[in-house]
């Protein structure tokens, strides 16, 4: 048995391009099948063979970009049409007595025959075995794929990604949340064939790192043939900055504006060529036209938005093939920087002022990157585990200090009976007051920001937990 792999754009490429685009391929696949065991390659124009576990190999190899698509095939060498035709039908004879079927053939070469001349003499000889031809509606649907002195037939197809194979054009810098959105620019970009290194600003402590870096891994699943670097940076100094210096209703412009920075800075290291992010027009008040234009301003790499024309629906479709929307769905959200009445502009000065405020900080959140590669994650993400072990409770443990971490508005509208509200940067000042001996519990919106204080408490001594609401 044979796995038949095609060609998505590589096709149309001509010499010393096409040569290294199906090295590329190869490589990648080989990558991708390394579970199921050796394998050999045949190249053909407009086509990759590969032998061995042809199940296990056609499954691996439609997950790699450039592929259109695959199936698992028999394989014969044949001597003429009868021959032809003889070999093929017994591969489906039993499969198809009693039941409606057609045949599809496709033939690359010079013969004394067409396609539908293949066609017609293997529907011949299964009519006769016992099957009932319908081309509209067939219970099996065989195809015939002819090529020079072979013949192959299959009756899979594994639709592929398409695209470029990866690395064929060069790489980018992805910023990456471990959102719904970002994971899935990220994936286009692949599909464009760059290579794609990943920049993650934490803002939630651990907690949030590991679910994130999770979301991380699955996309660079889709990686085969280079080893992604994961770019992981504490971006806790820059929420910090932003709430001290930053008018409120510039926050997530001034947050994006920072990210920008530092993306253009981390790209240095890895040599990208150019920014990616999950950017849809008009999605959030960040994501306007203005906003855009604001954050970009003076950036000297390109920014490519593969999604600024999606709408949410449609990224999420996206995300769920792809294999990230349920682990997106469970990364907590980081609630301490977004304001309730965000701008939707700034100005150029406004821009360069945010740029001033956060200079330092920038640059100390790039000193302090780490780099992990994508062979490394899964062990990154497990060295986690023991400071995220017991952070997160579903009841208050009792004689425990209650902190409510939201805005005075949603405290007002309801809070956790005994809980005491208190401001983000007022936190590490009233634990202290309060002393060591004492149990805390803190919730937020979505968990992040309350699980991210604990976490440092924790660090420094307390018994600290956050509450998960239900």
């Amino acid at each position: 048995m044979v796995v038949l792999v095609r060609y998505s754009e590589v096709a149309i490429k001509r010499g010393s391009t096409r040569r290294e685009m199906e090295r590329l391929l190869v490589r990648a696949i080989r990558e991708a099948a390394a579970g199921c065991g050796k394998v050999k390659f045949r190249l053909e124009p407009g086509r990759i063979f590969v032998y061995g576990d042809d199940g296990c190999v056609a499954k691996a190899a439609a997950r790699v970009f450039g592929v259109k698509s695959t199936s698992p095939a028999a394989e014969y060498v044949f001597t003429d049409l009868a021959d032809l035709a003889a070999k093929v039908a017994a591969r489906w004879r039993d499969i198809v007595a009693g039941r409606k079927f057609a045949v599809r053939a496709h033939r690359a070469g010079t013969h004394p025959f067409t396609s539908r001349d293949i066609a017609a003499k293997v529907g011949e000889i299964l009519a006769a075995a016992g099957g009932s031809v319908d081309l509209e509606r067939p219970e099996v649907e065989i195809f015939v794929e002819v090529r020079g002195d072979r013949a192959y037939t299959y009756n899979e197809i594994y639709e592929g990604p398409g695209g470029l194979p990866l690395g064929s054009e060069g790489k980018v810098l992805a910023l990456v949340s471990g959102g719904i959105d970002s994971p899935v620019a990220a994936w286009y970009m692949m599909r464009r064939g760059a290579y794609v290194d990943v920049l993650y600003c934490n803002l939630g402590g651990v907690l949030t790192e590991a679910a994130a870096l999770r979301v991380i891994d699955k996309l660079l699943e889709w990686s085969y043939g280079y080893d992604a670097k994961v770019l992981v940076a504490d971006c806790a100094p820059v929420a910090d900055a932003i709430r001290r210096y930053v008018d409120h209703h510039l926050w997530s412009i001034a947050f994006k504006r920072a990210l920008y920075k530092l993306a253009e800075r981390a790209a240095r290291l890895v040599k990208a060529e150019a920014l990616v992010t999950g950017e849809s027009l008009g999605q959030v008040s960040s994501q306007t036209l203005q906003a855009l234009s604001a954050v970009e301003m003076g950036i000297d790499l390109p920014v490519f938005r593969p999604l600024i024309g999606l709408d949410k629906e449609e990224i999420a479709k996206m995300a769920q093939r792809i294999g990230t929307y349920d682990l997106s769905v469970s990364v907590p959200e980081y609630c301490g920087i977004f304001s309730r009445e965000p701008r939707r502009w700034a100005s150029r000065g406004e821009i360069e002022a945010i740029d001033l405020y956060l200079a330092d900080v920038v640059e100390e959140v790039l000193r302090n990157i780490r780099i992990v590669k994508r062979s490394e994650l899964k062990s990154a993400i497990a060295s986690l585990a023991p400071s995220v072990e017991g952070l997160v409770v579903d009841r208050v443990p009792e004689g425990a200090v209650v902190v409510d971490l939201r805005d005075q508005e949603a405290y007002l509208k309801w809070h956790v009976p005994g809980a005491v509200r208190v401001e983000l940067d007022r936190v590490f000042d009233f634990v202290e007051r309060m002393g060591r001996d004492k149990t805390y519990v803190f919730y937020c919106y979505q968990g992040a920001l309350s699980a991210d204080v604990a976490e440092r408490l924790r660090r420094s001594g307390y018994r600290a937990y956050s509450l998960r609401l239900k």
